[in-house]
C-alpha cells in the first residue's frame, strides 16, 4: 500500500514537471513570435515588452541597455519597407528560470525597390521573472545587413 502511494506521487510529480516545461516552452515561443511580429509591423513599443528591464549586453566598449537596444531597434526598421520572417526553426533549452533558444530563420526585407532574403542564426537568452519570459540577451540581429545601407 505505502508502496502504491509512493509510485502515486512519483508518477504526479512527474506529470507536473513535464506539464511546467511545456507550458514554459509555449510561453518562450508566444514571446519569440511577438517579437517577430513587432519586427514585421515595426513597433518598438511591442519590441520593449519583450526585452528584460535589466537587459545589459557589452558591444565593444559600449553596455547596451534596453533604452539604447530599442533605440536601435527603431532605427533599423524606420528604414526598411517591410520585413518578414519565414517559418523559423526553434531549439529552446530550459534551466529553472532561464532558457536559450537557438533559432535558424529566412528573413525577407524590402527597401525601396531592392529586396533580398538571407538566413539568420540567432541565439537568445530569456529569463522568467514575476511569471513572465522576457529577453536577456540576443543576438544583435542587422536587417541592414546586406544592403547598400551603412550597418549601424
Amino acid at each position: 500500500m505505502v508502496k502504491t502511494y509512493k509510485l502515486l506521487a512519483y508518477l504526479v510529480v512527474i506529470i507536473f514537471l513535464a506539464s511546467c516545461g511545456s507550458a514554459d516552452e509555449e510561453e518562450i515561443n508566444l514571446l519569440l513570435d511577438k517579437r517577430v511580429r513587432s519586427f514585421q509591423l515595426k513597433d518598438p513599443e511591442m519590441y520593449s515588452e519583450c526585452i528584460h528591464e535589466d537587459y545589459r549586453v557589452t558591444s565593444g566598449e559600449k553596455v547596451v541597455d534596453k533604452h539604447e537596444l530599442v533605440s536601435r531597434f527603431k532605427d533599423q526598421v524606420s528604414t526598411i519597407d517591410t520585413v518578414s520572417f519565414g517559418e523559423s526553426e526553434r531549439y529552446i533549452y530550459i534551466n529553472g528560470t532561464d532558457a536559450r533558444v537557438m533559432m535558424l530563420s529566412s528573413i525577407d526585407v524590402k527597401i525601396d525597390s531592392y529586396s533580398m532574403t538571407y538566413k539568420a542564426r540567432e541565439v537568445i537568452n530569456l529569463s522568467k521573472v514575476l511569471g513572465k519570459w522576457r529577453i536577456t540577451k540576443e543576438s544583435m540581429l542587422n536587417l541592414l545587413s546586406g544592403t547598400m545601407i551603412l550597418d549601424n
